[in-house]
């Protein structure tokens, strides 16, 4: 028994002993708290640096990176990392980015619902924006802000400046801290959009809001857009124009512009002095013409000669009896005082025209040089301009489209202007013109497969079955 209790006690005591000395040693081995802190930080730093990067690049996350940002969205929910610490790290992580990596407006238009399902609720994807406008503008000297100059025919108080007034430039001051401000030259003291497109030419403008005539103008593709019938509503104008946008744009960067928002000038109808009720009564008008080859291609299948006439005085023309007949948006109509000489207009519209946010692409260049950035990073804070156009079009065409009904309602029982149906014979003979027209202008003033390709997505659109 004693050998027994001998033998325990020599052999259980060395492993005491060890196990002490493990113990001991493990310990000593552990980084301290603050240490392990700091690890973990850098760790999650290094994954939102990865995703910030695929985010302004426009890159998926990968499988990988997915898998990390689980433990990134871990330490955000425990509050391992505040608000206050993830903002501080963005604000560090950004600015080699707009140097070393353009974004563009697609790859914008997608990050909000990226970021929030990133970074919400700990910061919204408005937070993370102001984030990077504050950023990205911080080169711009305050007290000599970056002026965007806009120059436009639009009448005050309608949605085509009252919403850019209201809702983008402000937005833009508050987002940079007033290093981008916008300076409107609004009403035509610019002259009308062909002569604000020059001035974008020569540098004394940056961007235009245009009439139909500045959008063709700036892309004749654009023309494809207003073939008399193609639309029936304004849900297969926004599908169009939303799958053939990166198409369109094409079109005007081949130029020196980018489209920066696509609204609507809305559907023209014929107004007239003169009671008209037929075709053969719109020939016999004098009717003026204004707005380029879709409008004056139409007139000449139609056997209708109009007068050429400028924008800003089309409604002298009216006024002083030089036309009695004119085709125009009811907008248009509304915000010219135009419908005071018109008793009459004619059902259904003739054509649908869009309208247009357009900024030269010099922009960069004057930023480039005014701030003494890298010619990537004013590429980038152009991009962030054209953005900001770009998100409010949504509500900018809901108040158009209101503001047209509103005039059509408002001319008709206010005014006693006098809707007049066209009888299907006229209609069908608009028809046959406006196809002898295209005809004519296809690979001349625009693609001619443009409009092929979109008279064939409106064909399967429509062919869709329609949800209740």
């Amino acid at each position: 028994m004693k050998f027994a209790s001998e033998w325990r006690s020599t052999v259980v005591l060395p492993w005491v002993l060890i196990s002490f000395i493990i113990i001991a040693l493990a310990a000593a081995l552990q980084p301290p708290p603050a240490m392990a802190a700091d690890t973990a930080q850098a760790e999650f730093k290094s994954i939102l640096h990865d995703s910030l990067e695929a985010l302004w690049t426009g890159q998926e996350f990968s499988p990988a990176l997915i898998k990390r940002q689980e433990k990134m969205k871990a330490m955000l929910n425990s509050g391992a990392v505040d608000k206050g610490q993830l903002e501080d790290m963005i604000k560090t992580i950004l600015p080699p980015f707009f140097d070393r990596h353009q974004t563009n407006r697609y790859i914008l238009k997608n990050i909000p619902e990226r970021a929030n399902a990133l970074f919400t609720p700990v910061i919204s994807w408005d937070e993370l924006k102001l984030i990077i406008w504050r950023t990205i503008t911080l080169p711009v000297d305050k007290d000599d802000p970056l002026f965007i100059k806009v120059g436009t025919l639009a009448p005050p108080g309608t949605p085509w400046l009252s919403v850019p007034e209201t809702i983008t430039f402000p937005e833009i001051e508050r987002l940079s801290d007033k290093r981008v401000q916008i300076k409107i030259f609004g009403g035509g003291v610019m002259g009308e959009d062909t002569d604000i497109l020059r001035k974008m030419d020569i540098g004394q403008l940056d961007c235009c809001g245009c009439t139909a005539i500045g959008v063709l103008a700036g892309s004749p593709d654009t023309s494809a857009l207003l073939m008399p019938g193609l639309f029936n509503n304004y849900e297969e104008v926004d599908y169009i124009c939303e799958k053939f946008r990166q198409r369109l744009d094409q079109g005007f960067e081949s130029k020196g512009y980018i489209l920066a928002a696509l609204i609507d000038t809305g559907y023209f109808y014929i107004f007239s002095k003169n009671k008209i009720s037929s075709l053969a009564d719109v020939k016999k008008q004098k009717i003026l013409t204004w707005f380029g080859n879709v409008e004056t291609g139409l007139y000449q299948e139609l056997g209708i000669n109009a007068t050429p006439v400028a924008v800003p005085e089309v409604v002298s023309a009216l006024s002083t009896g030089l036309a009695d007949t004119n085709l125009a948006p009811a907008a248009w109509m509304l915000g010219m005082q135009a419908y005071q000489y018109a008793n009459y207009y004619l059902k259904p519209p003739l054509l649908y025209s869009p309208a247009a946010i357009i900024v030269s692409l010099r922009t960069k260049d004057r930023l480039q040089k005014q701030a003494g950035i890298s010619a990537t990073y004013a590429f980038n804070v152009q991009e962030m301009i054209i953005y900001e156009f770009n998100a409010v079009e949504p509500e900018w065409k809901r108040q158009i489209r209101e503001y047209e009904q509103k005039s059509l309602r408002a001319f008709e029982s206010k005014c006693g202007i006098k809707p007049i149906t066209l009888s299907s014979e006229d209609q069908q003979r608009i028809k046959e013109a406006s196809k002898a027209m295209e005809q004519k202008l296809a690979g001349k003033v625009f693609p001619g497969d443009l409009l092929d390709d979109m008279q064939k997505a409106l064909e399967e659109y429509r062919a869709r079955p329609k949800t209740p």
